[in-house]
């Protein structure tokens, strides 16, 4: 009796104690570890503005073990009928199941763990051995389990998490490197082999298995169709299915990733069109051939989205996997010398400062500044030149002039506050700073590239769709960045391009580093904002390293894959017509009573000045009198050009001798007059100009800022394409004319 009694204690002690331990081990499981748990263990991956994988990385346990948000319904459908049948209707241990599987291991038939989903899920985060006790532990915790998650969610940590062969884990991993395909276009087949995958450990491997697991895939395949999942024409082609093999890939936008992947934030939306991406790269590798050919190996490329600012392909360099010329380093974002591609934006903010207008004459000739010459890249010098065609041709001196009426330190704290350096020494660069001797990255140029595209306003390049990018501010008027825009729209196009103007409508600017080290070339259009750097990273120059042409090539054989290219930009509303005086092309000067005419001029900007050239003189006998003179009742009242002794010498050397009387004029075509093309007998298109020529001087006749004649003349019969045209004539004595005209 005492036995018994002490038996009973035992048991009941037993009992308790078994009782004790699952209410301790049931309460203290902790779902919110369970879940830290697992996402330390998923890789890190960069999708697309689409949801599409670009890249994803091994992780710690060098596995793919990637995260997916939804479950393929018809996976759902086949791991629930292999895996967990009454998934939906127990609490997270399946008791009948267990019954079953005692009796059929008992019995020696086939064995069978009877672990549902719930109890799977801990075992994928424990990763214990398979024990008696491991699996009593594992029902105890599948039941806290059921307590805080939903079915929907244990269902997706198990998909997430179960192995699929190999380094593979997560069915989304094997979706990718077996079918590389979209979650949402799996097949039945390839959603059944899924199913039996990682029931499966002894036939995981599906290069050394294959006839097994087909065996498995197909007899799931067989009681889908037993449910009514599908019909018989889906079974039969489901069953011919071959099964797959492990299909490596190389990830795309690996420097973005890079960038924007960390421990933090491991599974990263981003900006990038996964279509536009795989074009890029591929334009890249195959014009980083031709490079090669040259000596020089290295390019970077991003495309933006001019509207909402957000990248749309990100190219860090020719190739990620070009070890042997450093494929790796990101040149996107590596500060290098921007050469000339800073000049637009000193162009605009001058104008805002009302320092010019594109009409306006500025200075090219040989100029000291201190000890600063600079020179313009094809070593000529144009004498007195409109400031858009000094843009437009990229010419260096104008520009240094320019910024020095600025000022360069006003210019340097510009940028600074556009692009938030840290450098604070503007004496470092001085007046050098407008021709790229401080270094920025294109995400830097591409920063302003896109303020100018949105007619001023400054945001941060995003990385990121539907960002809430408002933080803004309007850096210069949207006039002065609609006139820097179609100022930049008329530059000369290398080769074939240059025909295709009407149909590539693109403001854009290249630039080369001093020395060859970098080429530039950055474009602007209504829908896309693009910018391509070209270089060597190790910095090795090469004489063959041009911003027109070679980053410029490259340039428009990119914009070739986009669409949309014909969009003009629309003139803002702050655009106003001005009153200029037509030789210098300033702000016209009441008191000179000159020829005026009229140009657009941004509302907001600085009064424009008057000409800095143009000055009213009295003159008797050849002599420039002031009012205390004697002879001062006789003198003429005259307005003379003014120039500084430089120009003056340099138009001197060129035979142009300045005077003062008017005598050269643009008879015909007439200023803003429409002509139309008419054949004569030998099928030309020829137009007579008609110029006045009192003085039979020899005459410069400029066509599109272009010289097309040097001599004395009063007509030239001239062929002109279809479009709008300029004539611009200047005498050796300094009298010029303009006139612009449009072709139908």
């Amino acid at each position: 009796m005492f036995h018994a009694k002490f038996s009973l204690k035992l048991l009941l002690l037993a009992f308790c104690s078994i009782f004790v331990y699952v209410l301790f081990v049931f309460f203290s499981f902790d779902e919110k570890e369970l879940q830290k748990d697992f996402e330390a263990r998923y890789s890190k991956v960069l999708y697309d503005r689409n949801d599409a994988i670009l890249s994803t990385f091994i992780n710690k346990e060098e596995q793919w073990h990637l995260k997916a948000n939804a479950i393929p319904k018809k996976l759902e459908v086949a791991v629930l009928l292999y895996e967990d049948k009454n998934f939906y209707s127990h609490s997270g241990v399946d008791f009948l199941a267990i019954l079953r599987a005692l009796k059929s291991n008992f019995l020696g038939e086939k064995k069978s763990g009877a672990s549902t989903i719930s109890m799977q899920v801990i075992k994928l985060l424990e990763q214990n051995e398979r024990t008696f006790w491991h699996k009593f532990n594992e029902m105890i915790k599948a039941l806290s389990l059921e307590q805080s998650l939903s079915k929907d969610e244990i269902l997706k940590l198990y998909l997430n998490n179960a192995p699929y062969g190999g380094n593979l884990v997560g069915f989304y991993s094997a979706i990718l490197f077996y079918f590389d395909k979209d979650p949402a276009h799996l097949t039945w087949s390839e959603a059944a082999l899924l199913a039996v995958l990682p029931n499966a450990p002894g036939l995981i491997n599906l290069e050394k298995n294959k006839n097994k697991l087909r065996l498995k895939r197909d007899a799931l395949l067989h009681r889908l169709y037993a449910k009514h999942y599908f019909d018989e024409n889906t079974l039969k082609l489901a069953l011919s299915e071959p099964l797959p093999s492990f299909k490596p890939r190389n990830n795309l936008a690996p420097h973005l990733a890079i960038k924007l992947l960390d421990d933090t934030h491991k599974q990263v939306k981003s900006s990038i069109d996964k279509h536009l991406q795989i074009k890029f790269e591929a334009k890249a590798k195959e014009f980083s051939l031709k490079l090669k050919q040259k000596g020089i190996n290295n390019l970077a490329i991003i495309l933006a989205d001019t509207k909402s600012y957000e990248t749309l392909a990100y190219v860090g360099s020719q190739d990620f996997y070009d070890e042997s010329a450093l494929g790796q380093v990101n040149g996107a974002n590596a500060k290098r010398s921007v050469g000339s591609v800073l000049k637009p934006f000193l162009y605009a903010l001058s104008i805002d400062e009302g320092l010019i207008a594109p009409s306006s004459l500025v200075l090219d000739v040989p100029t000291f500044f201190s000890s600063f010459a600079p020179q313009n890249a094809n070593k000529k010098y144009y004498g007195l030149i409109r400031a858009d065609f000094a843009l437009s041709k990229s010419l260096n001196v104008p520009f240094v002039q320019l910024l020095k009426e600025y000022g360069y330190e006003k210019f340097f704290y510009q940028l600074k506050s556009f692009l938030n350096f840290s450098d604070e020494d503007y004496k470092k660069y001085g007046l050098s700073l407008i021709l790229g001797t401080k270094e920025f990255s294109l995400e830097d140029m591409m920063k302003l590239y896109l303020a100018l595209a949105n007619y001023g306003k400054l945001k941060e390049l995003s990385f990121y769709p539907n960002s809430n990018n408002t933080n803004e501010r309007q850096i210069f008027t949207q006039g002065s960045a609609y006139l820097t825009l179609q100022s930049l729209k008329d530059l000369k196009r290398v080769g074939l391009e240059e025909y295709n103007k009407s149909e590539k409508i693109i403001s854009y600017k290249t630039g080369t580093s001093y020395g060859r080290k970098d080429a530039w070339a950055m474009a602007a259009t209504p829908k896309y904002t693009l910018g391509v750097w070209v270089g060597n990273f190790n910095g090795e120059a090469n004489a063959n390293l041009y911003g027109v042409s070679i980053a410029g090539d490259l340039l428009f054989e990119l914009l070739g894959e986009l669409d949309d290219l014909s969009l003009e930009f629309t003139p803002p509303s702050d655009l106003f017509s001005l009153k200029i005086d037509t030789l210098t092309g300033y702000r016209y000067d009441e008191n000179l009573k000159t020829q005026a005419s009229n140009t657009f001029f941004p509302k907001e900007a600085k009064l424009l000045r008057t000409s800095p050239f143009l000055k009213k003189v009295f003159e008797y006998e050849g002599k420039e009198l002031h009012s205390l003179d004697e002879n001062f009742k006789f003198a003429k009242e005259r307005i003379k050009l003014v120039l500084p002794l430089n120009a003056l010498a340099f138009l001197n050397d060129n035979q142009v001798k300045l005077k003062q009387e008017k005598s050269v004029k643009i008879l015909y075509p007439n200023s803003n007059l429409k002509l139309i093309r008419t054949k004569d007998l030998h099928q030309k298109n020829s137009i007579i100009i008609k110029l006045a020529n009192l003085n039979d001087e020899k005459l410069f006749l400029y066509l599109d800022q272009k010289l097309i004649f040097e001599g004395k003349t009063k007509s030239l019969s001239l062929d002109f394409t279809q479009g709008k045209h300029e004539l611009f004539v200047m005498s050796a004595s300094g009298q010029s004319d303009n006139v612009s005209f449009e072709v139908e």
